[in-house]
Formats: structure tokens, sequence, C-alpha cells
């Protein structure tokens, strides 16, 4: 998920846009779409899009400019891109549309975030405008990431999702071969022998990327080596952390996180193109780095699966779009929203960014996935991708784990800092069960 460099330092923002959110409530009122013009029968909408890479927003534009076309004299879409500035700008807009009851009818918004913005009455449901026989061409995490409390907020167009990038020349130095098929995909244990056989002076056997901070990166990563570990971060029905979060299961899966830094297979001080540059011989990334590999001709790269260890996960999860709970036109921003992930609109973004899309159909339209090196991709994205946790305090949960991610990397005591990570995620969800 290349966002996830914009959103390595959000979660104190986040923490401030749930406490107006939730103080806000429901009595927020307000009319995102212009009335129609008397005579005329146009339905006019507001759509409000982050400015992510170049190539992204332009899709963005091409493709409400088709819709327009398509619809026109039946519906008007006028797309906003919000500046991402420093990364908070967008929150920022839709902070203040909250608290003065300016929200549009359409908005996008990163995955980990619908729960909360389901929860504090942002968006409406969609599920009586998707027809059940299409929800089902989306990747079972793309449902899983738009759903709350058994109802449908959000869908996206692309996914994400985390490989293990390797360096071909170092590999074949090291008679290690990488595995080809998601069978084949190597165990923790083999990962770490091998991570440790590729280290050497000036080298480390894999980079794990701190170097993006203690943010969502951490939790991003750190949550797939627990669910790996037949671990969870909250209860099944999402309403408790303790037990879960630091049970022995979780506890065991950042040790092993821990472990690789104190065999000195990790750089705990790495930088951003340790990979790219050959001091780190392995890298755990997610496709958006790819477009940056041409900058670098003496680059032989490869990529595999993620490693496991009672069973297969990756991750997942972007940007995806939903309609305003305040929105005047329900039906009418809901087939902005089936237009924006359409297979067609899959088809295109993938096609423009190199994320996957989020559709199994639109997959069949982009035949480098059927071979090495995105096959990899394509086969987590289908079979093994997992969702992080549909909750309004995911904030506070994404902080406080990240914090231990990193408690672990250095040395400190893992329980400890996921205990603390329980107790402060409780706390969170209370408030909003009250």
């Amino acid at each position: 998920m290349y966002h996830i460099r914009k959103r390595i330092t959000v979660v104190s923002l986040c923490l401030l846009l749930m406490f107006l959110l939730t103080s806000c409530g429901s009595g927020s009122t307000s009319a995102p779409a212009q009335d129609n013009p008397e005579g005329s029968g146009e339905v006019k909408l507001n759509m409000w899009a982050h400015q992510g890479q170049e190539k992204e927003v332009a899709f963005y534009k091409k493709r409400i400019q088709e819709f327009n076309e398509a619809y026109k004299g039946k519906i008007n879409v006028n797309l906003q891109i919000i500046p991402s500035g420093a990364g908070h700008a967008y929150e920022d807009k839709i902070n203040a549309a909250v608290t003065s009851g300016g929200l549009p009818d359409i908005l996008d918004m990163d995955g980990p975030f619908v729960a909360n913005y389901a929860a504090t009455r942002i968006l409406a449901p969609l599920d009586e405008y998707i027809d059940e026989t299409d929800k089902k061409d989306f990747a079972y995490s793309i449902i899983q990431q738009g759903t709350y409390e058994g109802k449908l907020y959000a869908l996206g167009a692309m996914e994400s999702s985390l490989v293990l990038f390797y360096n071909k020349k170092l590999l074949k130095e090291a008679g290690i071969t990488p595995p080809d098929s998601l069978d084949k995909a190597w165990t923790w244990q083999q990962f770490a022998d091998n991570a440790k056989k590729l280290s050497k002076e000036g080298r480390y056997g894999v980079t794990l990327n701190m170097n993006l901070g203690v943010g969502e990166w951490m939790t991003f990563l750190g949550s797939v080596f627990v669910w790996s570990n037949e671990g969870e971060l909250l209860a099944p029905d999402k309403k408790k952390a303790e037990g879960y979060v630091n049970a022995p299961a979780s506890v065991e899966a950042l040790q092993f996180i821990h472990k690789l830094f104190a065999d000195k297979s990790a750089n705990i001080s790495d930088t951003p193109t340790d990979f790219e540059e050959g001091r780190a011989a392995m890298s755990i990334q997610g496709p958006w780095i790819i477009q940056g590999f041409d900058k670098y001709k003496d680059l032989d790269w490869g990529m595999t699966y993620l490693p496991y260890s009672k069973q297969k996960v990756s991750a997942s999860g972007s940007w995806a779009f939903g309609i305003s709970a305040q929105t005047k036109h329900p039906k009418e921003a809901a087939e902005v929203v089936k237009w924006m992930t359409n297979k067609e609109s899959a088809v295109e973004i993938s096609k423009q960014t190199g994320m996957p899309p989020a559709r199994e159909s639109a997959f069949k339209e982009l035949p480098q996935y059927n071979e090495l090196p995105l096959k990899v991709i394509k086969d987590q994205v289908l079979n093994t991708a997992h969702a992080r946790p549909a909750t309004p305090a995911y904030p506070v949960l994404s902080a406080k784990f990240a914090e231990a991610y990193q408690a672990a990397a250095m040395g400190q005591n893992v329980k400890e800092a996921l205990d603390k990570t329980a107790q402060e995620t409780d706390r969170e969800l209370q408030r909003f069960s009250r």
C-alpha cells in the first residue's frame, strides 16, 4: 500500500478526529448536494478524493468525467481533489466538514478508518444498492475492510499486499532458491535461517523498513505475523482487546520479529533504499515500490510470498469509496461508488498505479498477474489477504500496537508493551459502547 508512507504520522490526527466525530454524533445536518435546478432532472453531487500519486489522481478525474458523460441529464458529479500536504490535509478537511455539516455526497477513505466513519455516522450503508453477485467479485479482504457491524459501508477499486522482495544475484550466490508458488512459501524458520545466511559485513539479510517510523507501517506489517501465528488483535466481535492482542500467540509473533534484529539479520537503523542499493538482500514491502526500481539499473529483483508460521496470511487494505450519511441522494451517490469500483475502474487503476485490482474479474483482464513475479500478488490477494480490524477504536489500537512492535525490535519487554496496547484499546472501545 504505497499510501502507508503517508499514514505513518496520522495517528494523533485520527485521535482528534475521533473525538470530534463522536461529539458530533447524529445531530449534524447538512445538504452536501445542490438542489436540482428548477426544470432539470439532473442530480448534482459533490465528491471528495484524496490527492494520491499523480497517476491515481488522473484516474479519479478521468473516471468521473466518463461517469458524467454516461449519466448526462441524470447525474452530474463535481469532483474535488483534496491536497494531501504533509499527510493530514485530507483528514483535516473531513474534520472541518463534520463540525460544520458540510460533508460531500461521496468520499474516499483509507480502509482501516471505514469503521470509525461508520460508527460516527459519517457513512451510510451500501447494502441495498450493491448486487450480491457483484459483491462476490470483490476480494474478500475488500468486503472485510468495508464492513462494520454486519453492514457494508465502502468498496475499493484497488487492493494492496506485502511481499518478500529479493536480490536475485545475492540469493544465487548464497545458494538460496526462493519459493515460486504459494504452497512452497517459506516457514518463519526457513525465512530466518536464510536471512541470517545472507547477512554479512556491510549487508543485512532483510530490511523491515524501520525507517518508516513508529506508525501505521508497523501495524500493517506486524499484524500479519500475529495472524499467521493464529493470533488476533481483537476478539471476534471486535469488542475486546485484552486476551487477544496480548495473548501468547501475539507475544510470540513479535518475539520472532525481535529475534531477526537480535541475530543481526535485520537493521534497526535502516535507510529507505537499503534493498535497492544492495545493503539488504531481501525486503518486506508493498508493490508500490516497484515503480521506483527503474532508478537502480544494477538491481535484479524478484518477489516471493510472505513467510508463515501456522497459516499463510498477507496484508491488505487500500483506499475505498463510500456515501455520506448526510446526502440527499443516496441512490445516485451509490451509482458513483459502483462506477468507481466496477471492473473497468479496477483494471484501469491497476494499470495506472501498479496496485493489484480489488476484483477477481479484473485480474482476468490483466494477464501479467498470471506469471511471476506479479502472480505472487494475485495469489495473496485472492487467497491469503486479511484486513485490519474493522473497529472505531482502530487509531488507538494501531498506535499502541506499533509501539509494541518497536519495543520488540529494540529488545524491550514484548508482553508489557502488548498489555498496554490491550488496556488502551479497551479503554477506547468503552467510549463507543456507551
